[in-house]
């Protein structure tokens, strides 16, 4: 699958895997929630809940610097095999997977170093503080893991062959799963570590699943047809290629999940039970949104390829296609919380008061949804055509600067609703769509 046409049964091909891998990878933070929600003493259970919101969103942004940095990796690695090329693929991911565990070593030690300091500075309950320190300290450990699962993600999704990650992540959720619950509450004899088991058994599922990654190099002869783990040295003009590109995604990304950082900050601000709401939101938007980031990942594989190619006619109905599939995929789920709004959030918390407080803010998540399952596609067909991804980056920081300016304008009126303050999602996405969109056309791929 050198060159690619984007039909719907090969977007299909690509996608599903991913959106099946992307499901139980989501799973972990779902589940970290959800045990968190279970602990047997509701003060507890609601402090933990409350911290793991934004102890997890802090843990993403770092994850996200990897994940982005790779996002280039693999747009580099379509447009070679679009240019059939397949030999030169192997060198960019060995060189992304030093870069990689040199950069995953660094923020390793300024966790260790500067966490609490930032935490302190900008959260103020002291036992959410404590609570997050606490997940921290064991997540931490996951980092390089992370950063090197990605690069493995980028090549398999990159080349088109995506069913080793369903594998490698299902045995991830898995064993997450089974290691909440022991470490957590504490069970067959181990000590029960609360919030810290959950950090330590998502890290310990993380660097199995890279196990997996690996060996799968060794089959049907990837290793040889990529000509991968070849390295002798970095190769530092080919780094420097990659990080060009790359680099607008980084930062874009960081923006993004650094003002999701803020905003959950300005929330703790309003009471613990707030803020455990909002971690709820936030996981059942990242659930809903599984299949829209896989759908993303198949954007930048497809529509970089088809841009190898040179055929801009073939990536206006690519984006179109993708679109389509991810409005249907989005709307399904959308129509499930719609009918049973309470049964849903009963996964998360056994307090009845927080749900009951929930189910209104529900309403506006999924209109914020909706938005996003298309706009992401978008997004993503931007970050893909021509040689640079620099249009992305303005994109990201017009609209998180809209975004923090209207939430931060929402959080100095007397007595503001929860449910106004996530009003914000519906600003960041209309101006995410109208920036792709005319991005798009400056690019001569003309959607309307």
């Amino acid at each position: 699958m050198s060159q690619l046409k984007a039909t719907y049964r090969e977007i299909w091909h690509i996608a599903y895997p991913l959106i099946l891998g992307n499901l139980v990878y989501t799973l972990i933070g779902i589940c970290d929630t959800a045990f968190m929600g279970k602990i047997p003493d509701m003060h507890l259970a609601q402090v933990a809940q409350a911290a793991i919101g934004p102890s997890s969103i802090f843990y993403s942004v770092l994850f996200m610097i990897g994940f982005a940095y790779t996002r280039g990796t693999q747009i580099l690695i379509a447009r070679k095999m679009g240019e059939g090329k397949p030999r030169e693929v192997g060198e960019i991911a060995d060189n992304a997977i030093a870069v990689m565990l040199a950069s995953s070593l660094i923020l390793f030690i300024l966790v260790q170093v500067f966490a609490t300091h930032l935490l302190h500075w900008m959260m103020h309950d002291e036992e959410v503080v404590a609570a997050s320190e606490t997940f921290l300290r064991y997540r931490i450990w996951g980092i390089m893991a992370s950063f090197t699962s990605c690069v493995f993600i980028s090549f398999y999704s990159g080349i088109g062959r995506t069913r080793i990650l369903t594998a490698s992540i299902g045995l991830m959720v898995v064993i997450n799963i089974i290691l909440n619950y022991l470490l957590v509450y504490g069970k067959l004899g181990l000590p029960a570590m609360g919030i810290g088991g959950s950090g330590l058994a998502s890290s310990i599922a993380e660097w199995l699943s890279v196990v997996i990654l690996v060996i799968g190099v060794f089959f049907r002869q990837r290793r040889r047809d990529f000509n991968l783990f070849n390295i002798r040295r970095v190769d530092f003009p080919l780094v420097g290629s990659m990080t060009k590109v790359a680099v607008p995604l980084v930062i874009q990304s960081a923006i993004a999940n650094g003002a999701w950082f803020i905003l959950f900050t300005f929330i703790e601000k309003m009471g613990q039970d707030k803020l455990a709401i909002s971690s709820i939101l936030r996981q059942l938007i990242i659930f809903v949104g599984v299949p829209v980031w896989a759908l993303g990942s198949v954007t930048n594989t497809v529509v970089s390829n088809l841009s190898a190619q040179n055929d801009l006619d073939e990536i206006k109905v690519a984006i179109h296609r993708i679109s389509i599939i991810s409005i249907g995929l989005v709307a399904a789920q959308c129509l499930l919380l719609a009918i049973m709004p309470r049964d849903i959030l009963y996964i998360f918390t056994n307090s009845k008061e927080l749900i009951e407080q929930s189910v209104p803010i529900l309403w506006i998540v999924i209109v914020a949804l909706l938005m996003m399952s298309f706009t992401v596609i978008f997004f993503n067909g931007v970050v893909s055509v021509g040689e640079t991804t620099h249009e992305a980056l303005y994109i990201e920081i017009l609209a998180v600067i809209v975004y923090f300016g209207y939430f931060y304008g929402l959080f100095h009126i007397e007595d503001v609703k929860l449910s106004w303050i996530w009003t914000a999602e519906w600003i960041y996405w209309l101006v995410m769509l109208a920036g792709s969109i005319f991005m798009l056309k400056h690019k001569k791929v003309h959607l309307f």
